[in-house]
C-alpha cells in the first residue's frame, strides 16, 4: 500500500467525523508559549517543525540549550522499525516473515516458534505480554528488575492467541517484544544495536550518537527510553516523509517504510497502528489530516504530516502524567495551524 493511497484511506476516515476527536485549546504559537510560560500545558522542554525540510518553529521552555537531548520514552520504539527494515534492505534479515526464535538461541515450540518480526513488529505476538496491565507476566517495569531483559523476554509465557483474519493476532503492548527485536538486529547483523543504527541511520543524517537506556548487564534498550535532540528527530521524520531518502541516498528501502506506515490494528474510531508506528488525526485549521507518529510516555511526539510536507516534534517531561498527551497534541495544531498545506514531494512522487 502506497504512501498515497494510505493518505487518501485516512482522509476517508478521519475528515468525516472531525468533531469525534477531543477537544482542546486552540492556540497559534504566541498563545501556545504563553501557555506553556504559565506552565498550563506541564513541562514542554522543546517544539520543533519543520516543512518542506526547513526550519519554521523551533523554541526551547526549560532553560537549556538548543538541542539538548530529552528521554523521548517509547517514541524511540519507531527506530526500532526503521533497524529492522534496514537489517532487511541489508540482506542480513530475511524479512518480516521470518520467525524470532532461532535468531534468539533456542527453539521453546509453539506456539514461540512461530512468532515473526512482524507479529513483534505489529505488536500482536503470543507472548503474554501487556504493558499497560500491571498484573502482565510481560509489563516492562518487571522486565526492568532485572539484570539481564533477554533472559526475562525468552522466558515469558504465552498468552491465548489466534491470529485474525489480516493474518494478526489482537494488539498488545509489549515492550519487551521489542526489546527482542534489537536482539533479532544484533544476531543478524553481527553487531550491537546501537552500534548498528549509529553506522546505518544516524551517521548518514548526520546525527550524534544518543544515549541509549541500558540494563545493568549492559543490553541495549531497543525499546525505547531513548535521549535524543529535537534536531535529530526531525531529520528522522523527514526520512521518513521521504521514504527512506536523504541527500540523495536511499538509507532505507521505500518498500519497507510504506509497509511499516501500513495500519496493522485499529485501536479506536480515529487511531491506527503499523509497525511501531502509531496513525492519528491532527486539525488544521478547520479540517484533519492523517499523520503517522513516534510516541512516548510524557507525551513525547514526532509526527509525519504528508498533506503539509511537515515534521512536527514535541519533547515534554510531563512523563506518568494523565493529560500528557492532551498537552502534547495542543502544541501540535498550534505547530500545524501555523503551516499552510502544500503538496508534499512524497506524496507526489
Amino acid at each position: 500500500m502506497s504512501i498515497r493511497i494510505i493518505v487518501a484511506t485516512f482522509l476517508v476516515c478521519l475528515l468525516g467525523s472531525a468533531a469525534a476527536a477531543q477537544p482542546l485549546p486552540r492556540y497559534d504559537l504566541e498563545q501556545l508559549e504563553a501557555a506553556i510560560d504559565k506552565g498550563e500545558l506541564g513541562d514542554i522542554a522543546a517544539l520543533a517543525s519543520t516543512q518542506g525540510g526547513e526550519i519554521t518553529y523551533r523554541k526551547r521552555f526549560d532553560g537549556k540549550a538548543p538541542g539538548t537531548p530529552v528521554d523521548i520514552k517509547s517514541a524511540g520504539k519507531s527506530i526500532t522499525a526503521l533497524a529492522v527494515g534496514m537489517a532487511i534492505m541489508d540482506g542480513k534479515l530475511a524479512g518480516r516473515d521470518v520467525a524470532v526464535w532461532p535468531y534468539l538461541g533456542h527453539s521453546r515450540g509453539e506456539p514461540f516458534d512461530s512468532i515473526t518480526v512482524g507479529d513483534l513488529l505489529a505488536m500482536a505476538s503470543a507472548l503474554d505480554c501487556d504493558d499497560r496491565d500491571g498484573k502482565s507476566p510481560g509489563q516492562e517495569e518487571r522486565m526492568y528488575r532485572t539484570r539481564e531483559w533477554r533472559a526475562f523476554a525468552l522466558d515469558l509465557p504465552a498468552r491465548s492467541f489466534t491470529r485474525g483474519e489480516n493474518g494478526y493476532g489482537p494488539f498488545s503492548y509489549c515492550t519487551a517484544g521489542v526489546f527482542l527485536l534489537g536482539q533479532v538486529v544484533e544476531t543478524a547483523t553481527g553487531e550491537r544495536f546501537d552500534d548498528y543504527v549509529q553506522r546505518r541511520l544516524f551517521d548518514p543524517l548526520g546525527i550524534a550518537r544518543p544515549i541509549w537506556r541500558t540494563s545493568r548487564s549492559g543490553e541495549i534498550q531497543s525499546g525505547g527510553q531513548l535521549t535524543i535532540s529535537d534536531d535529530a528527530l526531525l531529520k528522522i521524520g523527514r526520512l521518513v516523509l521521504d521514504r527512506g531518502e536523504w541527500d540523495g541516498r536511499q538509507v532505507i528501502d521505500r518498500d519497507w517504510i510504506e509497509s511499516m506506515l501500513t495500519p496493522r490494528h485499529t485501536l479506536g474510531e480515529h487511531q491506527f497502528y503499523g509497525d511501531l508506528w502509531w496513525a492519528t488525526p491532527l486539525r488544521a485549521g478547520e479540517q484533519y489530516v492523517p499523520a503517522w507518529m513516534m510516541k512516548g510516555n510524557g507525551g513525547n511526539i514526532v509526527a509525519v504530516v504528508p498533506t503539509h510536507d511537515a515534521v512536527l516534534v514535541v519533547q515534554t517531561r510531563n512523563y506518568n502524567k494523565r493529560d500528557a498527551e492532551r498537552h502534547a497534541f495542543t502544541a501540535l495544531w498550534a505547530m500545524l495551524g501555523a503551516l499552510e498545506p502544500v503538496t508534499a514531494p512524497a506524496i507526489a512522487r
